[in-house]
C-alpha cells in the first residue's frame, strides 16, 4: 500500500470516528483483526461466510418477469436462478461520498434455498479488496435484485468504486422490488418498507434483531472493541433482509402472473399483470368490477383503449365516478353508442358546470367545444323532425 494511500485512509477512518463519537484511531494501518467466528479471511482486512435459507416450498421456480418491476420496461423474463438479490450495510443513510460499505449480502437461488455469500470489511485498509468481492459475485448474475436499490445501493456502490479508483460493476438488468411492493400493498399495509412487508406479509419473525439504525454503530463499536452480540446481530439482519427480499420478488412475479398474493390490493395486482400479460390484468379489472369496485375501471378503459377495443371502452364509461370527467365520459358514450344527442348535451353541460374545473382547465375548455357542437346537432335534430 503507497504511503498517499495509507494516509488518506487513515484520514477516513479518523472522520468516521468522529463523526461516532468514537476516539480516533492513531495514524497509520491499524493491526488486521483475526475473522469472526464461522468467517473466512478472503484478503486482508475481507472477510466472508456462506449461509443456506430455505424458502417456501413453492420458491425459487421459474423465470421472473423484470416488466413487472418497473413501468415502460420491455418484456425481459430472466431465471430466478439467475438473480443476485443483493443489501448492503454502511455507515450512514445519506450516500454520499462520506458514506461506505463495511457489510453485503448477495442470495442467489438454488432449488428451494436461497445460498447468500456474506461480505465484512474488518476496516477502512479492506475497502479495495471488499468492493471486488461484491463485484465478483453481482457479475456472476444475470440481473440484480434490490429493495430500494435504485436510490441507494447502486448508486452507493459505484460512488465507492471510483472513490477507490476502480470501475465499477457493469450494469445488469435490475428488479427493484420496492416500486411493485407499494402497488401491491400501499392500500393495505401501513407502510411499504422491508421490515413491514416481511412481518405482516411474509409472516417472517427473525427474533431478536438489530433496528437498521443501529448497525453503523455496531460497526463503528467493532472498530473500537472488537467482535460484540449487536455486530452478530447486524450481520444476521443484512442476510435476513435479503431472504425477504428473495422472497417479496418471488410474491411480485406471482401477483404479475395473477396467482393469489398475501394482503394484495387488487387494482395493484392488475397493474403489474398488465405490464406483463394484458389478457390476466383484463381478468383481474372484470372481477374487480364483478365485485363492485368501481377503480377498476380507468384502468380496465386504458386496456381496451390500447388494445383499440373503442366499443368496450366506451360501454364502461356508465361505471366512472361522477365529477366532470365522469360525465365527459358518459356524454361520449351517449352520444356514439346510444344515439342519444339530448342526453348526450345534458351530460356535457353538467360536466362543463362541475365547480372542481378552473379557468384555462383543458378539460373545461374541451367540454365548452363539445356543448356547443351538441347544441348545434340538438338544433339541427330539432328542426329536421
Amino acid at each position: 500500500m503507497s504511503a498517499t494511500l495509507r494516509g488518506r485512509l487513515s484520514r477516513l477512518r479518523a472522520a468516521a470516528g468522529r463523526d461516532a463519537g468514537r476516539p480516533v484511531p492513531s495514524a497509520g494501518t491499524p493491526p488486521e483483526p483475526p475473522p469472526l467466528a464461522g468467517w473466512e479471511r478472503l484478503e486482508p482486512w475481507v472477510h466472508a461466510r456462506s449461509l443456506c435459507l430455505d424458502l417456501p416450498p413453492d420458491g425459487g421456480r421459474g423465470r421472473i418477469e423484470l416488466a413487472a418491476f418497473s413501468r415502460g420496461r420491455p418484456a425481459h423474463a430472466v431465471d430466478a436462478a439467475g438473480i443476485a438479490f443483493f443489501d448492503l450495510e454502511t455507515t450512514g443513510l445519506s450516500g454520499g461520498t462520506g458514506t461506505v460499505a463495511f457489510l453485503a449480502a448477495i442470495g442467489r437461488i438454488d432449488g428451494g434455498r436461497l445460498r447468500i455469500r456474506q461480505f465484512f470489511m474488518a476496516d477502512y485498509p479492506g475497502e479495495p479488496g471488499f468492493l471486488a468481492a461484491v463485484k465478483a459475485e453481482l457479475c456472476a448474475a444475470d440481473a440484480w435484485s434490490t429493495y430500494n436499490g435504485s436510490s441507494f445501493d447502486l448508486p452507493l456502490l459505484r460512488t465507492r468504486c471510483v472513490m477507490n479508483g476502480e470501475p465499477p460493476p457493469p450494469a445488469r438488468p435490475h428488479a427493484d422490488a420496492l416500486h411493485p411492493a407499494r402497488r401491491l400493498w400501499r392500500e393495505t399495509l401501513p407502510d411499504c418498507s422491508l421490515g413491514t412487508v416481511e412481518r405482516l406479509v411474509l409472516g417472517m419473525d427473525r427474533g431478536e434483531d438489530l433496528p437498521g439504525a443501529d448497525i453503523p454503530e455496531a460497526w463503528f463499536r467493532y472498530l473500537r472493541e472488537g467482535p460484540h452480540r449487536s455486530l452478530e446481530l447486524a450481520l444476521e439482519h443484512n442476510a435476513s433482509d435479503v431472504l425477504a427480499l428473495a422472497r417479496t420478488c418471488l410474491l411480485v412475479a406471482d401477483a404479475a402472473r395473477g396467482r393469489a398474493v398475501p394482503l394484495a390490493d387488487p387494482l395493484g395486482a392488475a397493474e403489474l399483470q398488465a405490464r406483463v400479460d394484458p389478457d390476466v390484468a383484463e381478468r383481474s379489472l372484470l372481477a374487480m368490477l364483478e365485485l363492485g369496485d368501481r377503480r377498476a375501471v380507468r384502468p380496465l378503459m386504458k386496456l381496451y383503449w390500447k388494445a383499440g377495443r373503442r366499443d368496450e371502452r366506451l360501454a364502461l364509461s356508465r361505471f366512472l365516478p361522477d365529477g366532470a370527467a365522469g360525465d365527459c365520459a358518459r356524454s361520449i358514450w351517449h352520444e356514439r353508442a346510444l344515439k342519444d344527442v339530448q342526453g348526450a348535451l345534458e351530460l356535457a353541460r353538467k360536466a362543463l358546470a362541475d365547480p372542481s374545473l378552473g379557468a384555462g382547465d383543458p378539460l373545461g375548455e374541451r367540454l365548452a367545444r363539445r356543448v356547443a357542437r351538441l347544441e348545434r346537432l340538438a338544433a339541427r335534430t330539432a328542426s329536421a323532425t
